[in-house]
């Protein structure tokens, strides 16, 4: 299952001056994240499992290590079962993944690097939204 991709952002309406891996920072910031809940798939830990520590670590960009690694997709490959069970959730058509980092992050988006995104803001919000268990927009209606 594809989550999403960084060319479906890229390859629309996206801000001319922008590097296209600014369409990848948003997906890249929550495969972070994912990893460091120790979520991350067999094909990374077995493949590039010192990078993905590096990556967890904050020791390398998690949107290089996306583009690399995961030619711009997140796919239900990248993590292991309890990460797909948040991802297809929280990620997922119903979820709350845009509407979190829009009203958090909206005025970076496309249009920043990750370096500029707060981290432990964006940890926090996630790690909230998981404790809630509150991941879906018709869990709120």
């Amino acid at each position: 299952m594809k989550y999403d991709d960084a060319s479906w952002h890229y390859g629309g309406d996206f801000p001319e001056e922008s590097p296209p891996e600014f369409g990848a920072t948003h997906i890249a910031l929550f495969m972070k994240w994912c990893f460091s809940k120790g979520w991350a798939g067999d094909l990374h830990l077995g493949d590039e499992p010192e990078d993905t520590q590096r990556v967890i670590n904050g020791l390398m960009p998690a949107t290089e290590y996306f583009l690399k690694y995961c030619d711009g997709k997140l796919t239900d490959a990248d993590l292991n079962a309890e990460g797909n069970a948040f991802a297809e959730a929280y990620y997922g058509d119903d979820g709350l993944y845009y509407v979190d980092y829009i009203d958090h992050f909206g005025e970076l988006m496309y249009v920043a690097p990750e370096i500029q995104h707060d981290y432990a803001l964006f940890s926090t919000l996630l790690e909230n939204r998981y404790r809630s268990g509150q991941l879906t927009k018709s869990q709120l209606a």
